[in-house]
């Protein structure tokens, strides 16, 4: 019999391949970007088009064992993907659209998949599914641009590079003098902290299912609108802006001057990687200290430093600090542009079931909502910065929180948001955390919860 040929995983990999382990039948995992076509398919040549979409990209066509109980990336020589055809009802579009990305992957067989859910000659949803564990946000946009572009002209380049690279690289700073600096660094970052956390509806189960939903809602468009000029004013980035008041809510929420939350950053540099299908992806801890009588501006610098500082070091890959880094933090946040994404594909606004329709590789197609990636914390807030302004998406564990709970968040950070910009050297503490209906409901139960 002949010797499997296998390959090391990254350290990000061996954290995915522990939760997956931990909850193999989750789908907290799957990445997404389902798009409705609203033109005519010619699938033998969407067929082709995802046979070379995984000729190209080897994660693609890459299972996943155990050897000694260690786990290897295990290639194959042909894609393992096929199309998949299901016609659908436009009535259980939506089911059908949950039910196939909510999937869970046996990454023994491999971590990606296709189906093309049909509703009529003319229209239907194309559903590119990964495994987290070969791909990231990035990497997603790649997948959907690769099938397209080769759906349209029947052939695709040869990748660039190859996630081989990464690995290697990895590893060989891990163990350098950079490598032992930058641990230093990070190890001193976390040093006695402990993990954010939120008041939860119900007590934490032993085991997490990572079983998740998630609440979409529309940032008001005068507060985006002067985000911009805020941030500069305070001479941040708009990111560390949203990050830091995202962190003060945080503290009036836990009450804690010295906590820890999650921020996915990339690995993926150099332009060999450009093109590259893989997880490069680094979630480095920030950490938050916020006295009581904190201003806006106080948190927002220091979010801004905490930013600036810890890309420094962002190749050291944070899931060696901590068991592969998956008790670091149980809140994480990030801020996603979707105007850069190419193809230039609008994602739908809070409350849409479709974005914009527009024409790209001879087809009309527009963006769908499909939600994917929850569950993977107790909560994951990603802003979503678009043309039609910013969505503020969070995604969370449902065994912890009621959609109730989520949405008062939600409406919460809104509040903080708006203060923030109006005026950052206000107070953290004076801003109330109720109002309207949630102000009444409270005073009518005799509360005085942080108004």
């Amino acid at each position: 019999m002949p010797e499997i040929a296998t390959k090391p995983l990254s350290v990000f990999q061996q954290t995915m391949w522990l939760e997956y382990r931990l909850a193999a039948m989750s789908a907290a995992y799957n990445v997404v970007l389902p798009v409705r076509i609203c033109s005519p398919v010619d699938v033998p040549a969407l067929t082709r088009a995802v046979e070379l979409v995984g000729a190209r990209h080897e994660l693609l066509r890459t299972r996943f064992l155990e050897f000694d109980g260690e786990p290897r990336r295990v290639p194959a020589g042909d894609p393992l993907a096929r199309l998949e055809i299901r016609d659908v009802a436009p009535a259980d579009l939506r089911t059908a659209a949950r039910s196939y990305v909510d999937q869970p992957f046996d990454l023994a067989e491999g971590a990606f998949r296709v189906a093309l859910l049909r509703l009529g000659a003319d229209d239907g949803v194309l559903l590119p599914v990964a495994h987290h564990i070969v791909t990231d946000f990035a990497s997603q946009w790649l997948i959907l641009r690769d099938l397209l572009d080769s759906y349209r002209q029947g052939t695709l380049p040869e990748s660039s590079g190859d996630y081989d690279r990464y690995v290697a690289e990895e590893s060989r700073l891990a163990g350098s003098a950079i490598g032992d600096r930058s641990r230093a660094y990070w190890h001193a970052r976390i040093e006695g902290a402990r993990a954010a956390e939120l008041p939860a509806d119900r007590p934490r189960p032993r085991f997490s299912r990572h079983a998740g939903a998630t609440r979409k809602v529309h940032l008001a468009a005068d507060v985006a609108e002067r985000l911009p000029g805020a941030a500069k004013a305070a001479g941040v980035t708009p990111f560390a802006y949203l990050l830091g008041t995202f962190n003060a809510l945080i503290r009036r929420y836990n009450g804690r001057d010295d906590f820890l939350v999650g921020c996915p950053a990339t690995n993926r540099l150099g332009r060999e990687l450009r093109d590259v299908v893989g997880a490069f992806i680094n979630p480095m801890p920030i950490r938050v200290r916020l006295t009581p009588a904190a201003t806006f501006r106080d948190a927002i610098t220091a979010a801004s430093e905490q930013v600036r500082t810890g890309l420094l070091y962002v190749r050291y890959p944070c899931g060696l600090l901590n068991s592969g880094g998956t008790g670091l933090f149980r809140l994480a946040f990030g801020l996603v542009d979707t105007d850069r994404s190419d193809p230039p594909i609008p994602s739908p606004a809070a409350g849409q079931d479709m974005g914009p329709v527009i024409e790209y590789a001879g087809l009309r197609m527009a963006m769908m909502d499909v939600p994917s990636q929850e569950g993977q914390l107790d909560l994951v807030v990603r802003l979503e910065q678009g043309a039609s302004g910013i969505d503020m998406v969070c995604s969370y564990d449902r065994d912890l929180f009621d959609a109730a709970t989520i949405g008062r968040f939600a409406g919460q950070y809104q509040r903080f948001i708006r203060a923030a910009v109006t005026d950052a050297d206000t107070a953290v503490a004076d801003v109330a955390m109720t109002a309207g209906a949630d102000l009444a409901r409270v005073l009518t139960r005799g509360g005085t919860w942080n108004t």
